[in-house]
């Protein structure tokens, strides 16, 4: 199971607000996965086999697509969304669902921008055979 971290700042919608998105990526290996050698993770979309290269374009299609939902703003919400999707054997983003929410629309925010994640996933392997794979992200909103 890898775990990574990554901090990215930057602005979105008014003069002087920003959205600090913290993501916590982990993939859950799959039944059959006695170690890493076992098993291939799934990876985004034209990285190939590069796992860093899955991570860096996965957090830069969430950061670029993620918006803050001004009803989160202007309450003054903070903390994190947690959501957990499937990579399937075809390659395509199945089940997102929140696992830990926040409300004020940032739950909803962050379904929409997963949905949108493009197919076309290099499939995750166990013993060379093609299974789903699990990702869990955390993202954290801070007004």
């Amino acid at each position: 199971m890898k775990l990574l971290l990554f901090i990215l700042m930057f602005c979105c919608g008014g003069v002087g607000t920003q959205l600090m998105a913290q993501d916590n990526y982990t993939v859950i290996s799959p039944a059959g996965c006695a170690d890493a050698d076992d098993c291939l993770d799934a990876l985004f979309p034209g990285c190939g086999e590069d796992f860093d290269c899955s991570y860096m374009k996965m957090s830069q299609f969430i950061f670029s697509n993620l918006k803050h939902p001004q009803s989160a703003k202007d309450a003054g919400v903070e903390g994190e969304v947690k959501v957990k999707f499937t990579v399937n054997t075809e390659g395509k983003i199945a089940d997102p669902a929140i696992t830990a929410g926040l409300g004020h629309g940032c739950d909803e925010e962050v379904l929409r921008v997963i949905n949108l994640m493009p197919d076309g996933w290099l499939v995750g392997e166990s013993a060379g055979s093609k299974v789903d794979m699990v990702i869990e992200l955390s993202i954290k909103f801070i007004p």
